[in-house]
């Protein structure tokens, strides 16, 4: 049979689509001639992610090709979209990390420097440093204490296996009975300032604080209106420090394309003042596979 024209270009426009809708698939995680993949759990629904923008211009750049982020639910979707192919890089929180199921098949690129110019940070146990009572974290038991952000790998997590490790298990806290749920299922304070809700608050004896925070504080010359300073506490002990943001490849990310982004992040990125300003960082620096490791089963027990 005869194809009329007409037949003839219709098929041959599907075959072109069915064509660059392969090679879109082949290269979304990285191939040579498709868009870049770059996993996150940073949600796009308005666009790019506002902390994005610098960096998504620095990657196309530096990629010579386009790149797209790849919101997902979690660390562990992250890992396996990475084991698939299916995304080249992906930029994970050391909480996400410890979430990917098999954590080896992840080549991990650089890590961020948080502004103290640290690639981890650690949290500070505080009290007032008027209260003579405080000598070690031994202390907190029986006393109200300040939680940072529930859910934290820092100041929640990492916090309470301090505590713990120094003898202060949760059921040690004096309990916090008046917090709407889930809180009040957990019988923990939080308060994402901890400095603020022991300078407020005379009944919050002691409480963690992430370091970068804590360092933002002034020397001295705190008082209720503009905020409390540093000389107001004593530090009577640290958590565990947690890696900072970690870009990482999956196993199938294209040689060429990895030491590109390797080479930008860690000799360039730094100079980038948008990039870094956005991120909440200071540049990048090389990764510690250790380092991940120990937090991640810091966070999994």
């Amino acid at each position: 049979m005869v194809k009329t024209f007409c037949e003839t270009t219709i098929v041959g426009v599907l075959v072109f689509m069915g064509s660059q809708l392969v090679g879109c698939q082949a290269g979304a995680g990285g191939a040579p001639h498709g868009i870049v993949g770059v996993g996150t759990t940073k949600p796009d629904l308005f666009g790019l992610p506002a902390e994005y923008r610098a960096l998504h211009a620095a990657l196309e750049q530096t990629f010579g090709r386009p790149v797209r982020f790849n919101a997902q639910p979690n660390g562990r979707a992250i890992g396996q979209q990475l084991e698939q192919g299916s995304i080249a890089f992906a930029i994970m929180s050391a909480a996400e990390y410890s979430a990917a199921q098999d954590s080896s098949k992840l080549n991990l690129l650089a890590t961020a420097k948080n502004p103290l110019g640290n690639t981890s940070r650690k949290a500070h146990i505080i009290t007032r440093a008027s209260d003579t009572r405080f000598k070690g974290i031994s202390d907190c038991a029986g006393k109200r204490f300040a939680f940072g952000t529930y859910g934290d790998a820092l100041t929640d997590t990492a916090a309470q296996k301090t505590l713990e490790a120094n003898g202060v298990p949760a059921k040690k806290l004096l309990p916090e009975l008046l917090l709407p749920p889930p809180l009040s299922m957990e019988g923990r304070l939080y308060a994402t300032n901890a400095a603020n809700a022991i300078s407020l608050d005379l009944t919050v004896n002691a409480g963690v604080i992430d370091e970068v925070m804590f360092n933002r504080l002034p020397d001295t010359g705190g008082n209720p209106l503009i905020g409390p300073s540093k000389d107001q506490f004593k530090i009577i002990g640290d958590t565990s420090a947690i890696p900072e943001l970690a870009v990482v490849a999956g196993p199938s990310a294209d040689a060429a394309l990895t030491e590109k982004l390797t080479a930008y992040l860690l000799n360039e990125a730094k100079n980038n003042k948008d990039l870094c300003q956005q991120l909440g960082i200071s540049g990048f620096g090389p990764a510690d596979r250790a380092a991940y490791d120990a937090a991640a089963n810091l966070l999994k027990k």
